[in-house]
């Protein structure tokens, strides 16, 4: 038995990204809007320094067609991949999901929903029994990529 698979494309950096953050406060739920050229733990994003809550990030990806692996690189803490409003599974150990069946040619929406610990708000609301806590690095810290495969059935004849 043999088969072939054509050319695979190149894997594909996905770099920017809207993240949407709901902030847990004492008064409250706040939100933060943000566009990113690239990913970083919270705590390096200015306006998320001290946040801790639920965040998504959102990207639009073009595809041309056939199969993909969406590698998540480094992602801290719980989080969720959702392709074309699918929700996926996902490994924190390995994060890596096999996003192929959901894709589609032309515009793909992209979200991985990250939720973190409440210890950076913890922090600044209550400093004289969190104070002493550093800072913990939150989100999508990445490199995200999307990396293209082949698929071909197998004949028997």
């Amino acid at each position: 038995m043999r088969t072939e698979i054509g050319a695979v494309p190149e894997a594909r950096a996905l770099t920017s990204w809207r993240l949407q953050v709901e902030d847990v406060t004492p008064d409250g739920v706040k939100r933060h809007d943000l566009e990113l050229d690239g990913l970083k733990a919270w705590p390096d994003i200015p306006e998320l320094a001290d946040v801790s809550g639920i965040g998504t990030y959102t990207t639009t990806v073009d595809w041309a067609g056939g199969g993909a692996l969406l590698e998540l690189g480094e992602v801290l803490d719980t989080c969720r991949v959702t392709v074309n409003g699918h929700r996926l599974p996902v490994s924190v150990i390995v994060p890596v999901v096999d996003i192929g069946p959901w894709l589609r040619r032309g515009a793909n929406t992209i979200e991985v929903e990250v939720a973190t610990t409440l210890n950076n708000r913890l922090r600044v609301c209550d400093p004289g029994v969190y104070g002493g806590a550093s800072r913990q690095r939150y989100g999508l810290i990445g490199p995200v990529r999307l990396v293209p495969y082949g698929e071909a059935v197998v004949s028997t004849r």
